[in-house]
C-alpha cells in the first residue's frame, strides 16, 4: 500500500507540475529552461585568495575584483570608458589638488555565514578600504604586513595627503600634487570597497585573514566555498545595486591545462573560457554550439630584466639581450600570428600617444658588442622563470622562454628555464628573486596604471624590473599634472623613447584576444578593460 500511495503521490506531482507549466504558458509568462543552470566559468589559474588590495594577479582579480567587489568608478562594457559606479559622480579642484566623490546610496554589503551587516555602504567603507592600504597604523594594514603590492609601486601613501569624510555620503582626497589619472585609479582592482564594519570586527578578533579567505563585497556574487585547485562557488548577491544578477549561480572550474578547458568547453562542463591559444581558436571556430569572439584587449607581453642583479643592472646587457630576440618568430610560433611585434610598453593602437614601432630583426652583431663592452665577451649563465599553463598576455610562456633561450645562446649565453604556478611565480618575483621573467601587464587604459605599477621609482620595490631611473620618472609626474589627454599623450610618448633606450624590459608582443562560450550565452561584451562582466551575463 505504501507504494502505491508513493507512485500516486508522483504522478499528482507531475501533473500539477505541467498545469502550471501550461498556466504560465497561457498566461504570457515564458518558462527558460535554462534558468536554473549555473554558469560555469573554466579559469586558467588559480586566485592567491581573495582580496584584490593583497594581490597582483590576473587570476586573482578575476576571482574577486570582478564578481565580489566595486569600486568608486568603473568601466563601460564595450568601449571601457570610466563611469560610475559606487560613486555616482565625481570632480577635481581648479588646482589639480583634491578630488570629490559623490556616493551612491542603498548599495548593500553581503549577508554571509560570519557576518550579517548592520548598514548600507557609506563614506566610512571607501576610507577604510584606502587607508588601510596607506596608512601603517590602521587597523586593517596588519593584513599585508610587508605592504599592499599596488599602493607600494604606486607610493599611493605619498601622492594620497589626507581622506576625508564630508559627509556620509560624500568623500575627498586631498594629494600632494596634481593627479589627472585619479578617476582611474579609483577604478582599479585594489581599490575595491571591502566592509569597514566587517574589517573592524575581524581586526578586533586577530582574524584579518578572512578579509581574504571569507571576503565580503558590494558585488554581484558572493563566495560560497573554495576548493582549493579545484572549484569556486558562489551565488548571485540578492540585493546588489544593479538589480539580481541573472545567473543565480556562478562556479569557476580551475584548469591550468588549456586542452582540459577545451574539453570542458566542448562537452558542455563550462560555458566560458578565455587565454585561448591559437590552435584553439581554430579548433573552435566551427564547433556548432560554442561561439569565439575576438576583440583587441591593451596587453603587453615582456620578458622583465632584474635591474638590481648582475649583470642586468647594466643597460648594455638589457639592450644586448633585447636586440638578440626574434620577436617576429615568437608571433608565429607563440601566437600563430595573432599578435603585433613590439618594443614598447603600449600598442600603437591605444589612445595614448603610443609611437608607432616598425618591426624590429635580431641585430646579433649589435648584440654582441654591446656584451663585450659591458665585459662578457662569451656571454654568461642566467635563468628564465616562465608560469606553468598560459594567460591572456601569454598563452605559452614555456615555448616563449625555449624561443628566447635559443635567440640568447646565439650571444653565447646559458640560460635555464625555470616553471612554477601563476601565483608563486608572482609572489616570489615581487621580492626580486628571478634574474629575468616571462610576464604580462593587461588592462590598464590609463598609461599611468602600467607605468605606476610597473616601471616608476616606487614601484622598483615590487615590481620585476626592478627599475628606476629619475628622467623617465619625471616625465610620468609631468604627465600626472597635465589635465589635458592629448598634452599627457605627448609626455607619454617621450617616456615610451626613453624606455626604449633603457631597455628594463624586452618588450615582445600586443596579443590579440579571443574568448570562447556556450552559443546560448548572452551578454558577452568585451572591452579594452575586461573580456566580459559576470553580472551582465544571461542565458
Amino acid at each position: 500500500m505504501r507504494r502505491i500511495a508513493s507512485i500516486e503521490g508522483v504522478v499528482q506531482l507531475m501533473l500539477f507540475r505541467s498545469r502550471l507549466g501550461l498556466a504560465l504558458l497561457c498566461s504570457g509568462l515564458a518558462v527558460n529552461p535554462l534558468a536554473a543552470q549555473p554558469l560555469v566559468f573554466c579559469a586558467d589559474a588559480e586566485p592567491d585568495g581573495f582580496d584584490s588590495a593583497l594581490s597582483d594577479t590576473a587570476a586573482t582579480h578575476r576571482a574577486a575584483a570582478y564578481p565580489l567587489y566595486n569600486r568608486l568608478v568603473g568601466y563601460a562594457p564595450a568601449t571601457g570608458a570610466l563611469v560610475p559606479e559606487l560613486a555616482e559622480k565625481w570632480s577635481m579642484s581648479a588646482d589639480g589638488r583634491s578630488w570629490t566623490f559623490k556616493l551612491r546610496r542603498g548599495v548593500k554589503f553581503h549577508t554571509t555565514a560570519g557576518f550579517k551587516p548592520s548598514r548600507d555602504f557609506n563614506a566610512d567603507d571607501v576610507l577604510w578600504s584606502v587607508r588601510r592600504q596607506i596608512v601603517t597604523s590602521h587597523p586593517g594594514a596588519a593584513t599585508a604586513p610587508g605592504g599592499f603590492p599596488a599602493a607600494l609601486s604606486g607610493d599611493w601613501g605619498a601622492l594620497i595627503r589626507a581622506s576625508e569624510k564630508v559627509d556620509a555620503y560624500t568623500v575627498r582626497f586631498v594629494l600632494a600634487k596634481p593627479y589627472a589619472p585619479f578617476p582611474a585609479l579609483m577604478a582599479s582592482w585594489p581599490m575595491s570597497i571591502v566592509s569597514a564594519e566587517y574589517g573592524n570586527r575581524l581586526a578586533l578578533a586577530g582574524q584579518l585573514a578572512k578579509l581574504s579567505s571569507e571576503p565580503v563585497g558590494t558585488g554581484p556574487y558572493q563566495m560560497l566555498k573554495y576548493e582549493k585547485g579545484a572549484v569556486i562557488r558562489y551565488a548571485a548577491h540578492p540585493a546588489y545595486f544593479r538589480g539580481r544578477p541573472a545567473m543565480d549561480k556562478l562556479i569557476f572550474s580551475i584548469n591550468p591545462d588549456a586542452s582540459v578547458r577545451m574539453q570542458k568547453l566542448r562537452a558542455g562542463e563550462c560555458h566560458l573560457s578565455e587565454s585561448l591559444r591559437p590552435q584553439d581558436v581554430a579548433a573552435l571556430s566551427d564547433a556548432p554550439k560554442i561561439r569565439v569572439v575576438h576583440y583587441q584587449p591593451q596587453i603587453t607581453s615582456f620578458l622583465a630584466f632584474n635591474s638590481q642583479k648582475k649583470p642586468f643592472n647594466d643597460v648594455r646587457v638589457r639592450q644586448a639581450l633585447s636586440l638578440a630576440i626574434d620577436r617576429a618568430a615568437i608571433v608565429q610560433a607563440v601566437y600563430e600570428g595573432r599578435a603585433a611585434t613590439g618594443m614598447l610598453p603600449y600598442a600603437p593602437a591605444t589612445l595614448w600617444g603610443a609611437p608607432s614601432q616598425p618591426p624590429i630583426a635580431p641585430r646579433l652583431e649589435q648584440a654582441r658588442k654591446l656584451l663585450a663592452e659591458a665585459g662578457y665577451p662569451h656571454g654568461f649563465e642566467t635563468s628564465i622563470w616562465a608560469r606553468v599553463g598560459g594567460g591572456a598576455s601569454n598563452v605559452n610562456p614555456r615555448l616563449t622562454a625555449e624561443l628566447v633561450q635559443a635567440d640568447w645562446a646565439k650571444l653565447g649565453v646559458k640560460t635555464r628555464l625555470v616553471a612554477m604556478e601563476a601565483a608563486e611565480l608572482g609572489r616570489r618575483g615581487r621580492l626580486g628573486e628571478h634574474a629575468t621573467v616571462i610576464s604580462g601587464w593587461m588592462n590598464s587604459l590609463d598609461p599611468d596604471e602600467l607605468y605606476g605599477n610597473l616601471l616608476t621609482c616606487d614601484a622598483a620595490q615590487t615590481s620585476t624590473a626592478r627599475w628606476c631611473d629619475k628622467q623617465f620618472d619625471s616625465l610620468i609626474d609631468a604627465a600626472r599634472a597635465m589635465p589635458q589627454q592629448a598634452k599627457r599623450a605627448k609626455l607619454y610618448e617621450a617616456a615610451a623613447q626613453h624606455f626604449l633606450t633603457a631597455a628594463p624590459w624586452a618588450v615582445l608582443a600586443y596579443p590579440k584576444a579571443a574568448l570562447a562560450h556556450d552559443a546560448r550565452l548572452k551578454g558577452v561584451q568585451p572591452s579594452p578593460a575586461a573580456p566580459f562582466s559576470f553580472e551582465r551575463l544571461r542565458w
